[in-house]
């Protein structure tokens, strides 16, 4: 084995650098909640096609079918968020466009999630159905790069500018 002692000369990360470095992993995180977020939904029709409840299949009933709308507009409001964040990194509003495309992707993702728990029941948590490993998925993502509140205060102070 070959060692060398290389001298490194230390320098301090200035804000800019860290957010040159920070920003390109913010939208690829809204990506993966989009992602995780559209996957959710997609178990959660499949399920309520399937199962009955009083004779009916519970797709049916009118307070199932506006849950799964509300998460399908609150995606379809995402993406484009995360497709300019993407489009826009080298844009003087970098900050604000990955944070605003992190934060609506994360909310999305997150309501895509309770509805999904809450459209599944408990069988939701088990093994048997994959919708446990997407909720642990969006749990972690929500937080990854940056909380909820960290990029909100991101987007509020380029508004205030």
């Amino acid at each position: 084995m070959v060692t060398a002692e290389v001298e490194e000369e230390r320098r301090p990360v200035t804000k800019p650098a860290l957010d040159a470095a920070f920003d390109p992993a913010v939208p690829a995180t809204a990506a993966q909640l989009l992602g995780a977020g559209e996957r959710i939904p997609a178990d959660s029709v499949t399920y309520v096609k399937q199962r009955k409840q009083f004779g009916r299949e519970i797709g049916s009933y009118q307070w199932i079918k506006h849950q799964l709308a509300d998460v399908r507009i609150a995606l379809d409001f995402a993406r484009p968020l995360i497709d300019g964040a993407a489009v826009m990194l080298e844009g003087p509003d970098r900050a604000r466009d990955v944070s605003a495309a992190k934060v609506a992707a994360g909310d999305a993702a997150y309501l895509a999630s309770r509805v999904g728990l809450q459209v599944h029941g408990a069988i939701g948590y088990t093994a048997e159905f994959d919708l446990s490993l997407w909720l642990l998925k969006v749990r972690a993502l929500v937080n990854a790069r940056g909380t909820p509140d960290f990029h909100r205060g991101r987007v509020l102070e380029s508004l205030t500018r």
